[in-house]
């Protein structure tokens, strides 16, 4: 069984980005743009992870955390991973009390992505025998190549 990943971001163009490079490294992926969407699919599916941004404009001043509390009442247990552009270090601590895995600031690198979900996959899910090799996706495919940046790539 593949792992279900869940991206919630308010940025459509980060959301596309991101969604591309989990489904090329093997994941079946589902999209949210607003918090609306993210109780849609959190309604509709459950997923092995959900990555988030922590700013959601409709959700206000307590929006960072309103979607980490979401994804705990609607699907308690569920590993989160926080994508954020916010530095806030005390909002980050208060994120990760909420049971938030881990936090990265953006820019995301495609690698550290990549890396970040794999290893809190295996580490939520280390019965699992489907785990994804990503040396094997970073970057051999010109189609991802060409979609992350890579030099010398083919479109």
């Amino acid at each position: 069984m593949i792992h279900n990943i869940l991206i919630a971001d308010a940025n459509r163009s980060l959301l596309a980005f991101h969604e591309s490079v989990l489904q090329e490294a093997g994941y079946a992926v589902a999209t949210a743009h607003d918090m609306n969407a993210v109780s849609t699919q959190l309604r509709r599916a459950t997923f092995s992870l959900v990555i988030a941004e922590l700013a959601f404009p409709e959700a206000g001043p307590d929006g960072a955390l309103s979607l980490i509390r979401r994804v705990a009442a609607v699907r308690p247990g569920t590993p989160i991973l926080v994508l954020t552009s916010n530095t806030d270090l005390a909002l980050h601590r208060k994120a990760r009390g909420l049971g938030v895995w881990d936090v990265s600031v953006k820019p995301t690198l495609y690698t550290e992505l990549l890396s970040l979900t794999r290893n809190i996959l295996e580490s939520a899910y280390p019965e699992r025998s489907d785990r994804v090799h990503f040396t094997e996706h970073l970057g051999t495919r010109p189609e991802v190549s060409a979609a992350i940046g890579l030099r010398g790539s083919r479109p």
